[in-house]
């Protein structure tokens, strides 16, 4: 576990929670960037994991993303009696991160999902350049991305298609694959560095204020996260208990908070975007995700460690056993 990158994870989630609740920083309404952070991590971390088999690596990151997002989707489609009225084939199209129009736009049932759509589609391209050639995986799929983001508005006139795939922040995702080359080649070429342990701290305080003083993502978001691995690589790597936990927990709460929010709104709160709104949302979408990492998303991987090696049927019951305690006498 990288402990500046666990950070960045709570920090990204963050700012997309503070973003949903209409606050307004300094006069700026922003999410600092938590989305293209989040795709840069991704490329990153998929060249970090390219030394697996092309089933392993696409297993794996299935477990990843499936259950906890339809668990999510599911969720939502309950709390609001959405099953009522909502188009079975929007639903199943989004369970499946298939692209397409609907009754929502060219959005999911779970609104954030639209990232997931762009997430699995980078997996898949992953996973095909494994296929091709597993020691330049990641400089195939880099090539790819790109070539489609360029290439696609010529072939078709699709809009969801052309949305998800030719979004600005697909190039992110390269952004992240090339952080990773150039990462390993300082390591390997500076073996004795050290940097001061505020060097990561620093480096996103730097980037807070770049983005309030509205500095090109293009530039900023891939610097922080280069700031985050040299300082990782060099002694300068930061693990807190609290925020390492916020950093496991980042997905669900990526996934949970707009479902929060919602629940409020139908209880009549004005999401308006005030300190103590936006601070009482952030706080209570963090405890949500921390119970739910604990106890969904853990017990997922869990069941995702012993598929190998147990059936189905007993992995069930292992779960119920954990979820209900056998009485004692």
């Amino acid at each position: 576990m990288i402990g500046n990158l666990q950070i960045l994870r709570a920090f990204a989630a963050s700012g997309v929670v503070v973003y949903h609740t209409n606050a307004v920083i300094a006069g700026v309404h922003t999410e600092f960037h938590g989305v293209a952070l989040f795709f840069v991590l991704s490329g990153y971390l998929m060249c970090k994991i390219s030394d697996r088999s092309a089933l392993d690596f696409a297993r794996d990151r299935i477990w990843r993303i499936v259950p906890n997002y339809w668990v999510s989707m599911a969720a939502l489609l309950t709390i609001f009696t959405m099953w009522t009225y909502w188009p079975l084939e929007h639903t199943l199209l989004s369970a499946f991160f298939i692209p397409h129009a609907s009754i929502a736009g060219l959005f999911p049932v779970l609104g954030v999902g639209w990232t997931l759509n762009l997430e699995m589609y980078f997996y898949a391209v992953f996973t095909l350049s494994i296929i091709i050639n597993q020691s330049k995986a990641p400089i195939i799929a880099g090539a790819i991305i790109l070539a489609l983001m360029g290439g696609l508005p010529y072939i078709t006139g699709n809009k969801a298609i052309l949305y998800y795939y030719t979004h600005g922040y697909v190039k992110y995702f390269v952004f992240g694959i090339a952080i990773w080359y150039i990462s390993e080649w300082i390591k390997s070429k500076y073996t004795t560095l050290r940097l001061p342990f505020w060097t990561f701290p620093v480096s996103l305080s730097a980037y807070v204020a770049a983005t309030l003083y509205a500095v090109n993502p293009v530039f900023a978001v891939p610097s922080l996260f280069m700031a985050a691995i040299l300082a990782s690589n060099s002694c300068a790597d930061l693990k807190p208990r609290a925020i390492m936990l916020m950093g496991d927990a980042s997905y669900s709460c990526y996934l949970l908070h707009t479902i929060f929010i919602e629940f409020l709104r139908h209880t009549g709160i004005a999401i308006n975007g005030t300190f103590l709104c936006s601070l009482g949302i952030l706080i209570g979408s963090w405890v949500i995700a921390i119970i739910w990492h604990i106890y969904i998303e853990e017990n997922v991987s869990i069941l995702r460690h012993r598929t190998s090696r147990k059936s189905l049927k007993a992995n069930i019951l292992y779960l119920l056993n954990r979820a209900i305690p056998a009485s004692r006498s």
